[in-house]
């Protein structure tokens, strides 16, 4: 394990990706890479591009990445795709939408699976990143799944977060709804060149002018005003305004303690998302036999299920 972690460390492509498999897939082994690895994180821009599904995400990253891409400045793209509720298995299908990245040496690109993850990033996702990290890949861009209201835990694993809209699919109230007009740097309406481009960007617009009024009412610290850009990933339309948005985001945070409040909010929510996998994977380890007898009592309404729950909690220590 030793020889694969100094492996990845100088930039092996082969044992960076063999590292990020063996954390995906065993959790024993991604603590013992995570300790190894953590001490080495820190030097990338991690950069969240959230969103619902079909509003042109993975196109939007495919141009984003290959322009930003260059050898002395390598991106990392972490996609994440849905697991089958019956199967397990997942298509993990974004080398196919990022085609023209494939043969990009400076760019590397790894589709994982959420498995029983409930959110739009699984922890396997945060754990490829901070080895990407620590590998040397100056910014690493997160996609999450896209299924909807699930995208705010984005902001336990990026420094930047990229809102993705798409004119008709009503994404102005979707992204109100989903909480996305809170936690986003940036707004970008794809496909531009689309009939109601103009209007989901105005309304974007306007609700982030809104909500921004309100915020430097009850901040007096550094506030960043989030942008609100049209793009087209197929006619490669702003691409470069994204690009400068990105950038004067990670100059924002590089000011006074931006970074450092950032990273602290950042890692709040991490830790309670580990120690609910660790509560979650304990519990499911639990026999039939230490659940029967609550099991039977709550069927009969001589416990409730939350007394239940506590019951089955206290039998884990």
């Amino acid at each position: 394990m030793k020889t694969l972690i100094q492996a990845a460390l100088k930039g092996d492509t082969s044992a960076i990706a063999r590292l990020i498999s063996l954390t995906e897939s065993d959790t024993d082994t991604a603590l013992v890479v995570q300790k190894e690895i953590f001490p080495q994180t820190g030097q990338a821009h991690l950069v969240g591009m959230t969103g619902p599904a079909g509003v042109g995400k993975s196109t939007l990253i495919g141009k984003l990445a290959a322009s930003l891409a260059h050898p002395k400045h390598k991106v990392a793209v972490i996609a994440c795709d849905p697991s089958s509720p019956k199967t397990g298995g997942a298509l993990l299908g974004d080398r196919i939408r990022m085609h023209d990245l494939v043969s990009n040496n400076d760019v590397f690109i790894r589709s994982i699976a959420t498995g029983n993850s409930s959110g739009g990033v699984p922890l396997a996702a945060f754990r490829a990143a901070e080895i990407l990290d620590a590998c040397g890949f100056g910014m690493v861009i997160i996609e999450t799944v896209g299924t909807g209201q699930n995208q705010v835990d984005i902001m336990q694993a990026a420094h930047t977060i990229i809102a993705v809209s798409a004119p008709g699919l009503g994404d102005d109230i979707q992204a109100m709804k989903s909480g996305l007009l809170e936690i986003a740097d940036i707004h970008a309406i794809t496909k531009s060149d689309l009939n109601g481009a103009s209007k989901t960007l105005m309304d974007i617009a306007n609700a982030v002018h809104m909500r921004q009024k309100n915020v430097e009412k009850e901040d007096a610290g550094a506030v960043w005003t989030p942008f609100v850009l049209s793009v087209s990933g197929l006619n490669n339309d702003g691409i470069v305004e994204l690009q400068q948005a990105i950038q004067a985001h990670f100059n924002f945070l590089g000011d006074a303690d931006n970074m450092q409040n950032r990273c602290r909010l950042m890692y709040q929510q991490r830790i309670y998302r580990e120690a609910i996998d660790i509560l979650s994977r304990s519990f499911s380890e639990l026999p039939d036999d230490c659940l029967s007898e609550s099991l039977e009592q709550l069927m009969q309404r001589k416990l409730t299920p939350t007394q239940a729950a506590r019951k089955a909690l206290k039998g884990l220590n």
